[in-house]
């Protein structure tokens, strides 16, 4: 009798599991909480599917045991995600970054290839499966909410997902499930998410897009930098520079902490392009000092710095002393927020917290219940935007399908 593998999980680690252990030659099934698996693997990249990163990862990732996480992506590399996706028919490019893509750019070319390879294995998906508990060898479940229902397993692999994006199907059941085995749970918290921010003039700002350099504080101390395109929104900051330090900021938050962001909207601009401006004054007097600092910044933000300073719309450059007006482009380069909350799970791409990576051996399997492995989301770890987190989720499950089998 073939070995009887039950993933519990139909996302990227799961699937990346349950391939891999069907390749060793088990039987195996995937439970699945939604209608269909993969439905998060849709929503990455902005729906072309940032596959993996081969730049260097160190200083990509966080988690209580970050050296644990990098042991674990020394053992299955993105160029052995590469290889993995190649082998069912996928072919890749690279990107600037590092990122790397399916060549089509499309998401839907990564989830078919891998519904594609379950099939032809023979791997079975029960869909609209809510499991409640695992006991001896055996997984008890609701199908649509209703029946319930049990099946036997030889080897489990629990791959449910955190709490980010809970309409993909990550609702946080996962955790529960571990926590029944024994395990326990650091905090989960939203990662790669937008910030809401105090103030009344982020309606105005709306809609604004602007490359900045953005300087994180926590408590006063200068906790991370980040450059990149910036997105205003009715209620606070967005976009990659903001998401790459959100999961530090809804960490702080947690604790109490003051956070707050200072953000120069003229990054490029150095010292002596500063000495120009200054000079270029009384050649620009004519100007509005809106219109001034509309040759820097977004109109948006040139009339927000303005009303702040309280000077006039109709005030021109050359009413005002050459300071004050220095002093409007040196608050473009020093405008500060003050963070007052990550947004929900609801937005977030990924989660912080989760299983500590002590709890499990390295191949994965639970120290508290034999035979009964852990991948993906659910774990402590969440990398950086930019193919990471799904490095993490292909590199646990094949891990995991592998350690299952052997």
């Amino acid at each position: 009798m073939p070995l009887k593998v039950v993933v519990i999980g139909g996302g990227a680690s799961g699937l990346a599991a349950a391939i891999t252990a069907a390749w060793g030659g088990a039987e195996v099934i995937i439970l699945e909480h939604k209608d269909r698996v993969g439905k998060k693997i849709l929503m990455t990249g902005n729906g072309k599917c940032n596959l993996t990163n081969v730049s260097d990862y160190h200083g990509k990732y966080y988690g209580e045991d970050v050296e644990r996480i990098y042991s674990f992506l020394d053992r299955f590399s993105p160029q052995d995600t590469i290889a993995f996706f190649r082998q069912m028919g996928l072919y890749t490019k690279e990107k600037r970054d590092g990122g790397i893509y399916p060549v089509s750019e499309q998401a839907t070319a990564v989830l078919d290839v891998l519904r594609s390879t379950c099939i032809h294995l023979g791997v079975k998906v029960f869909t609209e499966c809510e499991p409640v508990s695992i006991k001896q060898g055996m997984v008890y479940y609701l199908e649509q909410k209703t029946q319930k229902k049990q099946i036997h397993f030889d080897k489990l692999i629990l791959a449910a997902g955190g709490t980010a994006a809970p309409v993909s199907g990550s609702d946080g059941s996962g955790y529960n499930l571990a926590k029944t085995l024994g395990h326990h749970l650091i905090r989960p918290l939203p990662a790669l998410v937008q910030l809401r921010c105090e103030g009344n003039y982020f309606k105005a700002l709306s809609g604004v897009r602007a490359q900045a350099g953005l300087t994180l504080y926590i408590d006063h101390k200068i906790a991370a930098t980040e450059e990149g395109e910036l997105q205003l929104t009715d209620y606070g900051i967005s976009g990659i520079p903001v998401f790459q330090f959100s999961r530090i900021v809804a960490r702080a938050l947690s604790e109490q902490k003051q956070c707050q962001v200072k953000i120069d909207f003229l990054p490029f601009f150095q010292q002596v392009d500063m000495e120009k401006i200054k000079e270029s004054i009384s050649k620009v007097a004519y100007k509005t000092v809106e219109e001034f600092l509309s040759g820097m910044a977004h109109k948006k933000i040139a009339s927000l710095i303005c009303k702040q300073a309280q000077i006039k719309p109709d005030v021109r450059v050359g009413e005002l002393p050459a300071k004050k007006v220095m002093s409007c482009v040196e608050a473009l380069r020093k405008f500060t927020v003050t963070v007052k909350a990550a947004n929900p799970f609801e937005n977030a791409q990924v989660c912080s917290g989760g299983i500590p990576l002590k709890e499990v051996t390295d191949q994965l399997e639970s120290i508290y219940c034999k035979n009964i492995y852990i991948t993906g989301e659910i774990l402590d770890c969440d990398g950086i935007c930019g193919g990471y987190n799904l490095q993490w989720a292909w590199a646990t499950g094949v891990l995991a399908g592998r350690a299952v089998v052997q």
